[in-house]
C-alpha cells in the first residue's frame, strides 16, 4: 500500500520539469527540426530541378523538331547555285536583280541578324521548299527562309523565323521570281515572323555544350568522309556554301531561374537530301 500511496502522491504533485530537463528538450527537438526542414527543402529543390529540366527539354525538343524540318526543306534556285545563295535586294538603277530578299525583314540588337547571304553559327539565310504549309498550291518558286537567334535581350535568346514567298505565284518560275514588290526603285516584302523557341543558352557558362547554333558539313573530297567547315567569324563564303551538304544543328536550353539546373543540349544532323526545288501540288481534299 505504501508504493500505491507514493505513486498517487506523486501523481497528484504539482512539480514541473527543471531547466535543464527543458534545455535539454529543446535542443534536441531543434536538432530534429533542422533535420526535417533540410530533409523537405532537399526534396523540394530535388522535385523544382526535375521539373525545370524537363521544361528545357521539351523547349529543346520543339526548337529542334521545328528547324530541322525547315533545314531539311532547303532548295538550290538553280543546278549550279547553292540553297544558301540567297542575295539582299539592293537600290540600284535601273531596277533590282531578283531573286533577291527584298526589305522588310528588320534588324534587331548586334550581332545579328545579318542581311543575305549569310550562312553562319547563329544564323542562317536560304531557299526552301516550305509553299505546302500555307498555300493550297505549291509555288513553282521557292520561298525563303531566315533563321535566326535573337540576342536583343541577352539574358533570354529566342529563336526567330521569317519567310517571304514569292510575289506572283500563278507566273513566276526559278530563276525567274521575284520577292516583295517594287517601289522607287526598292524591292520592300512582307516577312512573315514566328517565334520558333525560347531559352538558347549556347556558349554559356551555364551549359557544357560550346557548340553554336548551325555547324556546315560536306564531303571531303580526299577521304570521301563527312567534314565540318570551321566556325565562320561571320558567314560562309560562297565556295564554301556550295560545298555543304548537311547542317548540324545544337541547342543548349536553359531557362533563366535561382535554381542550378544545367542545360538541355540537343544534337541533331540534317542532310540536304530535296536541294533540287520540285514543287509538288498538294492533294485535292
Amino acid at each position: 500500500m505504501s508504493r500505491l500511496h507514493e505513486r498517487l502522491e506523486r501523481a497528484r504533485s504539482e512539480e514541473g520539469v527543471t531547466l535543464i530537463e527543458l534545455v535539454v528538450v529543446c535542443s534536441v527537438m531543434t536538432v530534429i527540426l533542422g533535420f526535417v526542414t533540410q530533409t523537405l527543402v532537399t526534396m523540394q529543390n530535388a522535385s523544382t530541378g526535375s521539373s525545370l529540366r524537363l521544361q528545357n527539354l521539351d523547349e529543346a525538343r520543339v526548337l529542334m523538331d521545328d528547324v530541322s524540318k525547315d533545314i531539311r526543306t532547303a532548295a538550290r534556285m538553280t543546278p549550279t547555285t547553292s540553297p544558301f545563295d540567297v542575295t539582299a535586294c539592293t537600290a540600284t538603277s535601273p531596277a533590282q536583280t531578283q531573286p533577291c530578299a527584298p526589305a522588310g525583314w528588320g534588324t534587331v540588337a548586334s550581332p545579328t541578324p545579318n542581311p543575305a547571304p549569310y550562312a553562319g553559327k547563329w544564323e542562317v539565310w536560304f531557299y526552301a521548299n516550305l509553299t505546302l504549309l500555307s498555300q493550297s498550291q505549291a509555288s513553282p518558286c521557292p520561298d525563303i527562309v531566315h533563321l535566326y537567334v535573337d540576342f536583343s535581350t541577352p539574358t533570354n535568346p529566342v529563336l526567330k523565323e521569317q519567310v517571304v514567298s514569292d510575289a506572283n505565284q500563278a507566273t513566276d518560275a526559278p530563276p525567274n521570281c521575284v520577292y516583295g514588290t517594287a517601289s522607287g526603285g526598292v524591292y520592300t516584302g512582307t516577312y512573315t515572323t514566328r517565334l520558333v523557341g525560347k531559352s538558347v543558352a549556347n556558349t554559356t557558362a551555364n551549359c557544357l555544350s560550346p557548340d553554336p547554333v548551325f555547324v556546315y558539313w560536306y564531303t571531303d573530297s580526299t577521304s570521301g568522309d563527312p567534314a565540318a567547315f570551321p566556325t565562320p567569324a561571320t558567314s560562309l563564303v560562297a565556295s564554301d556554301r556550295l560545298q555543304v551538304n548537311a547542317i548540324g544543328i545544337t541547342f543548349a536550353i536553359r531557362q533563366q531561374t535561382n535554381y542550378s539546373v544545367p542545360c538541355s543540349t540537343l544534337v541533331n544532323r540534317v542532310r540536304l537530301a530535296n536541294v533540287d526545288y520540285n514543287p509538288i501540288p498538294s492533294p485535292s481534299p
